[in-house]
C-alpha cells in the first residue's frame, strides 16, 4: 500500500511539473514573439564591414 502512495505521489508531482513547464514555455514564447514584433523591421541592426587592417568587423560608416 505504501508503494501505491509513493507511485501516486510521483505521478501527481510529474504531472504538476509538466504543466508548470508547459506554462513557462508558453510565457517565454509570448515574450519572444513580442520582442520579435518590436524589433527593427529593416533587419537585424547595423550592417558590419570587415576592417582589413585589424581583421575585425565594425559598423558600416554612413
Amino acid at each position: 500500500m505504501t508503494e501505491l502512495f509513493g507511485v501516486a505521489a510521483l505521478a501527481v508531482g510529474g504531472y504538476w511539473i509538466v504543466r508548470r513547464l508547459k506554462r513557462k514555455m508558453a510565457e517565454v514564447e509570448a515574450r519572444l514573439s513580442r520582442a520579435a514584433a518590436e524589433a527593427d523591421p529593416a533587419g537585424r541592426g547595423e550592417k558590419l564591414v570587415l576592417d582589413p587592417t585589424t581583421g575585425k568587423y565594425r559598423p558600416k560608416p554612413e
